[in-house]
């Protein structure tokens, strides 16, 4: 490779390593796309005063994907390896596994597994349930704690984390909304991100909600006045609302990035068998009832009306300990022996062939709900539709068991996946955290009587991720039900709540109305019971959300923020000079994915091997060295040994499939990992880094002498003295940490375990604000490159910065430039002088520019930064007196509680100095920013391109 070739690609790495900071903080290096309310949202997350978050989304939104950017971008710009805890159910431990791997190039350490840092994290799952064996979380050694759906965990697990929470600095906590609507469940929550109200309500005997109620009700009177300003109020709302750290996104928000729902019920006639196992099953309900029998009657219904063989299965279990309830359960039993006929499964094979016959790669769910219909619908479906079906039947196995389960069930429905098999059959353990967008229908062969879980089941399909544009992308959902059914009438309830045709949030006292109606009318009890049902199902909504009533300073909807900041995120230039392509408007996400690749394409002329490949319909490249040892770069992830080692990548979203590919093989049969490049990946980091290094240094004597292709738009400059200067502007050193000094406090030659331990808590808690506002700094004035272009004109300089894009791309069309020379400048020492002042003075003239737009940045958003984190302040100092007061109440006869009192008496002398601390780095920042910016990794070269010669 040229001399000129190493300085280009050293700048384009340099330039995709300050790319990392401008891409939300090293966050939109995931591999998935990232939507308007994504960005906002993960922007707020890790530029907030603290990054503590409730992720309360409606279904389908992308959740997880969001907290994987989090993760990401506190990764990026941490120092040193980030620790990470992740929490989730059991059961959905392999779709986040997965989810994990292909979208932010990481693997889960299990318990009992080794493992290292990978791109600069460490990420250990917790299984709930190896935690309620008495597993503890080592809370002091965690820096982000991320918990999936906490409300299905064990109560001591929840316990536990609450506490564990308390001293973690950093944590995401996802929830679909519906859980916030039960006051304990809400309360909880916020416990896990409000840790200095949730320290005060456990030892005032109070509720936390009653706590943060408080904290609203003193910042409404003390800010009356600025509530009827929309900025103040918002203001005030994010630093002191009760759900100040929460984030909700409705699906009503943003209704052109989801498909369209196409709701088809089938209402068939029943067969004498479907008649006969409903009046069989009823009046064995009437036995029960007449003898006292305690039975879940509701239960029974459900399942009778799903199919044969779930009721063949449940009869089994049912009492029979008088003549009554015997006579019934025989009753029961000669349905079930005789020809049982289904009018559901009838429709069901009927409607899969005449789909199928119209679209044969359409993919479909079936909604079985248990283990006996599951196994039911697979015969039938295989033997009477002749379509391959994958199914997917609910956990019955030990706790310990469960991983291998796990293991199982993803394998069971891999075919799905593939679109090998184009149904799925499933029971209800796939209605929550298994992805399958790329579902084409969704039928309700047995129709769940709970709308949340109706809502669920829909957002397995009906959500973010897909390939095609949601605009034009159509879903199917199709509940089937005999009529004259309690299914059917259940259903006239369904679809008056308006679960089918949109993502519908359910109050508590709504939904308990609903259910109550629903059961009630399905147990026969009442004259009108389904009227009342159907009336109920219709004004849902209609109530304000009983979550919101509970707050004074409700949160104000965020979708023209999101949007604004998307379009400044699209309109925004990249790190390096890069020219518009012909045709096409600009868009900064494009763009970057256009920059790496021209990167990879200058590294492929001397140093890698890069080639097209296909796996069925995942399109990839791969990487290897051009030739085995002796070429002078070292990528770690990249095996010199032989080429069998190459690694298999993908550089456009665009490119990924639906569900994304972890895995690819070639020829040679050998699976291998398919890395989405882009920051967080080892491959892409260590690339850049190892790019970098090779740019040979130069000054403002070297010169090179440079052939391009005819029509390159370099060339309008042809046989002319082109001056290229960039440096880099660095502000990181305007916002510094050091505990010691922060925390210097008397001398304490044998502190106590309870001044140590206060010692070390206001530690913890000075980094975690340092890094805070450190991301928020880097949020508003990331680092820049300025790059300057000048011509030489007689004995001056005269700028032509818009050549800049043209000096950094060597190719044309299928051509690209060669270096003809690299020589010392003939330059006399006068034209030297004026070389050196000129580059001077525009490096100098460029970063007074890049200073006062940075430091106008920061002085906009300063007085908001300086609100909110005085209300942090405010919390901080209410806990230190809260722990002072429970210390002092101690018999302090007690040399151990004489001690508990010196470490209540430090931690709020302690804290009192950190928050003092971050309010004067803050403060005094703008001018630490002029003081302490510098101009790095300066560069500078002369370029006399030319006509390439035939």
């Amino acid at each position: 490779m040229s001399d000129f070739y190493r300085v280009l690609l050293g700048i384009h790495a340099a330039a995709r390593r300050v790319d990392r900071d401008h891409a939300l903080l090293g966050a939109l290096g995931v591999g998935a796309l990232a939507y308007p309310h994504q960005v906002e949202s993960v922007h707020r997350m890790i530029t907030g005063t603290t990054c503590r978050w409730l992720l309360a989304d409606e279904v389908g939104l992308g959740k997880t994907i969001q907290a994987i950017m989090v993760m990401r971008a506190l990764a990026a710009q941490s120092p040193r390896p980030l620790n990470v805890a992740l929490v989730v159910p059991d059961e959905l431990a392999d779709q986040w596994a997965e989810e994990l791997l292909s979208r932010g190039h990481i693997v889960p350490i299990e318990a009992g597994q080794e493992g290292g840092v990978v791109g600069n994290i460490v990420l250990r799952l917790a299984r709930p349930s190896l935690l309620v064996t008495g597993k503890r979380l080592t809370a002091e050694k965690i820096d982000l704690l991320i918990v999936d759906e906490f409300t299905k965990m064990q109560a001591q697990v929840r316990r536990d984390l609450v506490v564990a929470a308390r001293i973690i600095p950093n944590v995401i906590v996802l929830t679909a909304t519906p859980a916030l609507h039960l006051a304990a469940t809400r309360g909880e929550l916020l416990s896990l991100i409000e840790p200095e109200a949730s320290i005060v309500a456990q030892a005032e005997n109070r509720d936390i909600l009653d706590v943060l109620a408080e904290r609203e009700a003193f910042a409404i009177e003390a800010f009356s006045e600025q509530m009827h300003d929309a900025a103040k109020r918002r203001a005030i709302e994010e630093a002191y609302g009760l759900y100040r750290r929460m984030i909700r996104t409705a699906r009503t928000d943003y209704p052109q990035a989801l498909p369209k729902r196409n709701y088809q019920p089938l209402r068939v006639a029943p067969t004498d068998g479907d008649v006969g196992r409903s009046r069989a099953t009823r009046e064995y309900l009437e036995a029960a009832r007449q003898t006292d029998l305690e039975l879940r009657r509701d239960l029974l219904l459900q399942v009778a009306g799903r199919s044969v063989s779930s009721l063949r299965d449940r009869l089994s279990t049912l009492p029979r300990g008088t003549s009554e309830l015997r006579v019934a359960w025989q009753g029961i039993n000669s349905c079930i022996r005789e020809e049982p006929g289904d009018a559901k499964l009838d429709a069901l094979i009927d409607h899969l062939r005449g789909l199928h016959a119209r679209d044969p790669d359409a993919r479909v769910v079936v909604v079985a709900e248990d283990n006996p219909t599951t196994d039911y619908l697979y015969d039938a479906i295989e033997k009477l539709a002749d379509i391959k079906v994958a199914r997917k039947r609910r956990s019955v196995r030990a706790a310990e068991e469960l991983e291998v389960q796990v293991g199982e069930l993803k394998e069971a429905i891999e075919d799905f996946i593939s679109s090998e098999a184009k149904v799925l059959v499933t029971a209800d353990a796939a209605r929550e955290g298994r992805n399958l967008q790329f579902s084409d229908e969704i039928v309700f062969f047995a129709l769940p009587w709970s709308p949340p879980d109706i809502q669920q089941w829909i957002g397995r399909i009906d959500r973010l991720g897909t390939k095609a544009n949601p605009q034009f992308r159509r879903i199917a959902i199709t509940p089937i039900v005999t009529t004259g059914s309690n299914e059917e009438k259940i259903l006239d309830v369904l679809e008056g709540t308006g679960v089918f045709h949109k993502s519908e949030v359910f109050d508590e006292s709504e939904w308990e109305a609903i259910s109550a109606a629903i059961n009630a009318a399905a147990d026969g009890r009442g004259q009108n019971n389904w009227s009342d049902a159907v009336r109920e199902a219709k004004t849902l909504g209609a109530k304000y959300d009983a979550w919101l009533q509970a707050t004074r300073i409700a949160p104000m909807p965020r979708t023209s923020i999101a949007e604004r900041l998307d379009a400044k995120f699209r309109a925004r230039s990249y790190a390096a000079p890069m020219a518009p392509v012909d045709g096409f408007e600009w868009n900064w996400y494009v763009m970057r994915e256009r920059a790496a690749e021209t990167m990879l394409k200058i590294a492929q002329d001397e140093y890698l091997e890069v080639r097209k490949r296909r796996d069925g319909a995942q399109r990839f490249r791969t990487m290897w060295y051009k030739s085995a040892g002796g070429i002078g770069l070292v990528i770690p992830d990249l095996d010199p040994r032989s080429s069998r080692y190459r690694q298999a990548f993908i550089t456009k979203r665009s490119a990924i499939e639906c569900p994304p590919v972890t895995n690819v093989v070639e020829a040679d049969q050998q699976p291998r990992r398919l890395y989405f490049f882009d920051h967080g990946c080892a491959l892409h980091d260590d690339s850049v880094a190892a790019f970098e290094k090779q740019a040979p240094s130069t000054d403002y004597m070297t010169e090179f002498v440079v052939e391009y292709p005819e029509g390159h738009p370099i060339l309008e400059w042809a046989d002319q003295r082109l001056l290229v200067t960039c440096a880099e502007l660095d502000l990181r050193k305007a916002i510094e940490f050091n505990a010691e000094t922060m925390l210097e406090t008397e001398d304490m030659s044998r502190p106590s375990k309870a001044e140590q331990d206060a010692r070390s808590r206001a530690t913890r808690l000075a980094l975690a604000q340092f890094e805070a506002d450190r991301r928020w700094l880097i949020g508003l004035a990331p680092p820049e490159i300025f790059f300057a272009v000048s011509v030489e004109n007689g004995s001056e300089w005269v700028a032509a910065d818009f050549a800049a894009s043209a000096v950094l791309e060597p190719f044309h069309g299928d051509l690209k430039a060669r270096q003809m020379g690299k020589r010392r400048a003939n330059l006399g020492e006068a034209k030297a002088l004026a070389i050196r002042s000129h580059v001077s003075g525009r490096l100098r003239q460029l970063a007074l520019d890049g200073l006062a737009k940075a430091t106008g940045a920061v002085h906009a958003a300063l007085n908001r930064r300086l609100f909110a984190i005085q209300a942090d302040a405010e919390n901080l100092a209410t806990v230190a007196q809260t722990e002072l007061r429970q210390a002092q109440s101690l018999d302090d006869s007690l040399e151990f509680n004489k001690a508990a009192r010196r470490g209540a008496v430090l931690s709020q002398r302690l804290t009192e100095l950190v928050c003092a601390a971050r309010e004067t780095r803050l403060s005094h920042l703008e001018d630490a920013m002029r003081a302490k910016g510098e101009l790095i990794n300066k560069r500078t070269f002369l370029l006399i391109p030319r006509a390439l010669a035939d």
